[in-house]
């Protein structure tokens, strides 16, 4: 029994020795994927400071040669502390550069613990940066004082240090680490995340809002696409990234970068042309807000036009109608149009075909091409 006991005491602490090495020779450190992927290795990047207008703290910011900003991060050092019960808290934590919590890095030899002063464990880890990544946690809603219970001990006293957490917050922590998760989740979601944001925004290019829209976070592209304006340039990559937008599955997102495209940015027939290309391969919903876009252009291609002309007859009822609208509005009156709207007169779906009928009756043509049909319809 003794042998067994010393031989796990030695296989422990080889264990912990181990843990040593690893620590030391390389830092603890869990990331997100970038919004922008950092430079290849090996290549020279830029870092800048910035002060926290908010916290009066000091802000990092790691670019590229180009000047394209890759991620901004802050030296934490400090204690974390209650009741005169104090771990040393030493970490860097990243945020992306549109805000959202990134990662954390420990120096060398560093790493967390628990309140009994174990390491965090992998599992462990791997739990706080999942945490710290889930910004609609309610932990800035919980007071310092409410993250453990406080029990009585024999005397009736109130002993908060040995209290276990709360069982409010449970969820929202890691076991036994409760204050280094608060404060942690605290320092990335609280103001320096909005800070971050607002130093982006100031360095935005059409070039970089390009970059971020090829995120593979929905929340980067989002983040993009709402800050599109009329100063904005549309360059040919930014507009590819908003046709590709357009075109993918996800509703929200499509909708995003249609109401991201300006009426002054219409101006361009180029691009009313390539947004009506996508009409056919979207779905009714977003067809739907393509029209509405080319409705506050300040005039509709001719190119547009025509493509729409020749979809007239494969288009049900309201997508006929959504389409006739877009003519009406935009003045259209050209007489080869009238007659290919002319020919739906014959489709078999009344509903259909009395979209057409109306439409005609309101222009008031005096083609007797289309004054043939309309009289024919008229007698059905």
């Amino acid at each position: 029994m003794i042998k067994v006991r010393y031989f796990g005491v030695v296989i422990v602490g080889l264990i912990g020795l181990i843990l040593i090495f690893f620590q030391e020779k390389y830092p603890i450190k869990y990331m997100q994927v970038a919004t922008i992927e950092s430079s290849p290795a090996g290549e020279p990047s830029i870092v800048v400071t910035f002060k926290d207008s908010v916290t009066n703290e000091t802000i990092y910011l790691r670019k590229t040669k180009d000047n394209i900003p890759l991620h901004y991060f802050k030296k934490v050092i400090g204690e974390v502390c209650y009741d005169d019960e104090c771990r040393l808290l030493d970490i860097i934590v990243y945020w992306n550069i549109t805000g959202r919590y990134l990662g954390f890095e420990l120096p060398k030899g560093e790493f967390l613990s628990k309140y009994d002063h174990d390491p965090f464990s992998e599992n462990e880890y791997q739990r706080l940066h999942t945490l710290l990544a889930d910004s609609s946690i309610p932990l800035d809603a919980v007071s310092f004082e409410k993250l453990v219970e406080q029990p009585k001990n024999d005397e009736g006293v109130v002993d908060a240090v040995s209290g276990a957490t709360s069982k409010s917050v449970a969820d929202m922590v890691v076991k036994g680490a409760a204050y280094t998760t608060y404060k942690l989740w605290n320092i990335v979601n609280g103001p320096t995340m909005d800070f971050v944001s607002e130093l982006t925004e100031k360095q935005l290019t059409p070039t970089l809002i390009h970059r971020i829209l090829q995120s593979s976070d929905n929340n980067d592209k989002l983040w993009a696409l709402n800050r599109i304006d009329t100063t904005t340039e549309l360059t040919l990559d930014l507009e590819a990234s908003l046709l590709e937008i357009i075109s993918s599955d996800d509703f929200y997102l499509a909708y995003s970068a249609i109401h991201a495209i300006d009426p002054v940015h219409l101006n361009a027939s180029d691009l009313q042309e390539r947004l009506f290309s996508i009409y056919a391969n979207v779905n009714h919903s977003i067809q739907k807000e393509l029209l509405k876009k080319l409705m506050q252009s300040p005039f509709l291609s001719s190119e547009v036009v025509g493509a729409s002309r020749d979809l007239l007859i494969q288009l049900n009822g309201q997508q006929l109608d959504e389409l006739l609208k877009l003519y009406t509005k935009q003045g259209v009156n050209d007489l080869e149009t009238f007659k290919s709207v002319s020919k739906i007169l014959e489709n078999e779906n009344k509903y259909i075909s009395e979209k057409a009928y109306k439409f005609l009756i309101k222009i008031q043509t005096d083609d007797e091409f289309i004054m043939e049909r309309l009289k024919v319809y008229k007698k059905t």
